[in-house]
């Protein structure tokens, strides 16, 4: 199976929600499912070929043709249905809320087709996909879009900021109270922006940061636990099987190319937003 995959950064205007755009392009339609786990971001995902199959409720369902992954809390295991070609579009956490303007809790764990979010900016990506070139087209409707958002929630932009540089090792209480909220209205406004409560996000954030250390032969994994934030090797364990479904050797065993590429932009994103 060959992969190839790129990344091309957003212009100017669009940086304060969108990390990068992407594109994927795998040439097998027999491949074995690959594995993706949670990063804390919700990302657009437009067909350019034919779409995936995930696996939900004990079936492989195809992924509309034009939608918005949200946010997941738990592995999401992928397989082609044929040569596939997509441009992805990686929201900063708070993103997708800017831009669209939707209670990003009610999208979570769901693949929302773009027609049911916005019919306008729905016909422009449709537009988009026909054109010459496919990524300019997407950020001059996503431009377009930005102009009409509502700017979302500063005090959560700046929770996530905060979540982020601390690689999730975050008092809760202490940041609600920093900010001038409730804990409660924390959960809540954060909910709404970014699709996770604050403190599955938080958790994410730490176990995203595992990935900066694979490979490095330096480390093993007790050392990496405790370069992580972790309390010991199992409590390491335990995010990662809620996170991905296994174990961090299963994890790392897997002969997954799709989810190594992953795997190296959850590393790539979550370091360019601290």
């Amino acid at each position: 199976m060959v992969v190839r995959y790129r990344e091309i950064r957003p212009c100017t205007r669009l940086r304060p929600f969108i990390n990068a755009f992407w594109l994927l392009e795998q040439d097998a339609d027999d491949a074995a499912p690959q594995r993706v786990v949670p990063d804390g971001h919700s990302e657009l995902i437009l067909n350019l070929g034919q779409p995936f199959e995930s696996f939900q409720d004990g079936k492989w369902r195809s992924q509309p043709h034009c939608f918005l992954a949200g946010q997941i809390d738990g592995p999401l295991m992928l397989r082609p249905k044929g040569p596939a070609k997509m441009l992805g579009v990686g929201f900063h956490p708070d993103g997708a809320a800017k831009i669209l303007g939707q209670p990003m809790h009610e999208l979570r764990g769901r693949f929302t087709p773009v027609e049911e979010l916005t019919k306008t900016l729905s016909r422009k990506l449709d537009q988009a996909l026909e054109a010459p070139d496919p990524v300019a087209a997407v950020e001059a409707a996503l431009l377009s879009a930005e102009k009409t958002s509502r700017g979302g929630d500063p005090l959560i932009a700046e929770a996530v900021r905060r979540i982020i540089v601390a690689k999730g090792s975050t008092d809760l209480a202490a940041l609600a109270k920093d900010l001038g909220l409730s804990t409660r209205q924390l959960e809540r406004r954060f909910g709404a922006a970014v699709g996770l409560p604050p403190k599955v996000f938080c958790r994410i954030q730490r176990f995203t940061n595992v990935f900066h250390f694979l490979g490095q032969p330096s480390l093993d994994w007790v050392g990496t636990a405790f370069a992580c934030g972790y309390y010991d090797q199992a409590h390491l364990i335990r995010d990662c099987k809620s996170f991905s479904g296994t174990t961090p050797a299963v994890l790392l065993a897997e002969d997954a190319d799709l989810a190594r590429h992953f795997y190296q932009r959850f590393g790539m994103s979550h370091s360019s937003n601290t």
